[in-house]
């Protein structure tokens, strides 16, 4: 349109001009002295919901709110290059807000004489509805763009558990500082038995409850970081209901229609409408008790990891596009969170695995130095043992020889005697300490156990009978045969008898039990004595460890030998009423 100083076009150049204008998408209107529409664009017809033939001549003043000022703008030309805000009037519906720019400009009348000129104004109008909507949604997504950055801070920066982290996942969905959803659910996906399956959610059950948590969450952190990092642990126990939903859910993975599948494997959050009926949303309808709900899959480089479902369930909000596309964004985050902490938790795993390993090594290190020790200990042992019996059975001998010649009131005959007594006890710690070092010959037959105790136990008949004790047998091995060397357990039996004699009273009890096991056969001799003390029990089985005034302290030990080297198992325990019990068990044959 030509300006206040340009040349005036001509006839034929302003009707093609006004051709032009007409046809003109956008929403042009040229108003004439008195503020009366001349001409009008389709874009204008369209904004005022009116044809051109209703719109020519109508007062521009009706159709806008407040009035423009167009007196002012053709008199003094105040409006130029100026925008103004308004609501424009179509014929049917609210009113649509508005900029208006206006342009005056003057054209020569066709009637005019003597080139009198005419003054007219443009109207640029531009609906506003779209800006302002895509101005609000850049400020959303600017503001949005704060709270990712909360977010990887909490995920990343706070060094959080696996655990801790899928819980801030869900808070930041449904925190008022975050997404605001009412409801999140979140499913991981189980390799194992390939399947999504249900873990963790937070939200509110009801609307009574929906109130208190807001009312609690109000008084917690303003800024997300702190919520996400601080949880109240009050506030957790109102997540029962919904976590007693999500661990329901379970999803195949081999189910490729199912909503849930089908967002993991395109990568793309889905918003499920009252209106949709996808595979699979029918099942989750009836776990929420909603029709509308959001999917957003959580995908790493690695592949699938999960699925977060959130919903508006208790305030009924509507879930808008702009919800989707940063539920979205922040699964995206939070995935990658997700996959940093199980990785990290798999590595610190791991390590505890190989320390404990290294530990082990230094261990079994320490436990071969020692056998070599021993073994060195036990061939010098048994050569000092050895050169140590011949001079010794020559002292017995011949302070045996002086007790029997010597008269019993002879104040030697006594020191004879203390002679002959301590070299019998020497000679049984070497018999012991040779037993011990020598490696036994594995001359094993089958024996019925319970034939084999009864035998055992009869030839202490007699030493019971002198101090009173009472003897109970209670064989139940069912006939049961071990393979086994039977001097030698004899041997493990006789010491049983022997430390519970030693240890009772006249007027004691001994009881022998024998059972059939699973792959075994037990037996067990137990007492009512003063039991095991408490700083001994570790100690029971050591070399040369006793609590007896005479002994080698090698008895118990040669005991455990004995029946490690059958492939049994030897243990003492203390009984809940009194005394003590030493049992062994011994394996059953392999064809039995």
């Amino acid at each position: 349109m030509p300006m206040e100083n340009d040349p005036l076009p001509t006839s034929e150049q302003m009707t093609v001009l006004v051709a032009a204008f007409r046809q003109n998408p956008l929403p042009l209107l040229v108003v004439a002295d008195g503020g009366t529409i001349a001409a009008v664009s389709d874009g204008a017809c369209e904004l005022l919901a009116m044809p051109r033939e209703k719109v020519m001549g109508l007062n521009v003043a009706d159709r806008f709110l407040p009035p423009l000022p167009i007196d002012r703008c053709l008199n003094q030309k105040e409006c130029r290059d100026e925008r103004c805000r308004r609501e424009i009037l179509p014929a049917e519906g609210q009113p649509v807000p508005v900029e208006v720019l206006c342009r005056p400009f003057s054209v020569s009348g066709e009637s005019a004489e003597g080139g009198r000129l005419n003054d007219h104004c443009l109207l640029y109008i531009s609906d506003t509805r779209k800006r302002d909507y895509e101005d609000e949604l850049r400020a959303a997504r600017l503001a949005k763009l704060s709270l990712l950055n909360q977010v990887s801070e909490a995920l990343y920066g706070a060094n959080l558990t696996l655990d801790q982290v899928l819980e801030a996942v869900l808070i930041c969905i449904t925190a008022g500082q975050g997404l605001r959803f009412n409801r999140a659910f979140l499913l991981l996906v189980d390799d194992e038995k390939n399947v999504l399956r249900g873990e963790i959610a937070i939200g509110p059950s009801n609307q009574d409850e929906a109130g208190r948590i807001w009312n609690d969450l109000a008084h917690q952190p303003d800024d997300l970081f702190s919520m996400m990092t601080s949880y109240d642990q009050s506030i957790k126990q109102t997540d029962a209901a919904v976590n007693a939903i999500v661990k329901n859910m379970t999803v195949p993975l081999d189910d490729h229609d199912h909503v849930l599948v089908r967002s993991m494997e395109q990568g793309q959050a889905i918003r499920v409408t009252p209106d949709m009926d996808l595979p699979g949303v029918a099942a989750i309808r009836q776990w929420l008790g909603c029709d509308t709900f959001a999917v957003a899959p959580l995908m790493t480089r690695s592949g699938m990891l999960g699925a977060i479902i959130a919903d508006n369930a208790i305030s009924g909000q509507e879930i808008t596009d702009l919800d989707l596309e940063f539920l979205q964004l922040f699964a995206n985050q939070s995935a990658s969170a997700i996959e940093n902490s199980r990785l990290y938790t798999e590595l610190e795993r791991r390590l505890i695995a190989l320390r404990k390993a290294h530990e082990k090594q230094k261990e079994h290190q320490e436990t071969l130095l020692r056998m070599e020790r021993l073994s060195v200990m036990g061939e010098t042992s048994a050569i000092v043992a050895h050169e140590l019996r011949n001079p010794l059975v020559a002292i017995g001998g011949f302070a045996r020889a002086l007790v029997r010649n010597l008269d019993p009131d002879d104040p030697n005959h006594k020191y004879a005697t203390i002679i002959t007594e301590e070299v019998t006890r020497m000679e049984t710690i070497i018999h012991d300490l040779l037993d011990f070092i020598r490696p036994q010959k594995q001359q094993r037959k089958e024996v019925r156990i319970d034939e084999l105790v009864t035998g055992t136990v009869d030839r202490y008949q007699g030493e019971m009978q002198a101090q009173r004790i009472d003897l109970q047998l209670d064989l139940q091995s069912e006939d049961s045969v071990v393979a086994c060397n039977p001097i030698e357990i004899q041997q493990v039996l006789q010491n049983f008898l022997v430390n519970a004699l030693q240890v009772l009273p006249e007027g004691g009890r001994i009881e022998v039990r024998t059972r059939l096991m699973q792959g075994g056969v037990q037996v067990e001799v137990c007492d009512n004595g003063p039991g095991i003390a408490q700083e001994v029990e570790d100690k029971l089985f050591a070399p040369f460890f006793t609590t007896k005034p005479t002994g080698s302290g090698l008895g118990l030990t040669i005991c455990q030998q004995i029946i490690k080297s059958h492939g049994g198992v030897i243990g003492a325990r203390n009984r809940k009423g009194q005394g003590a019990c030493f049992s062994f068990i011994l394996p059953l044959p392999r064809n039995s």
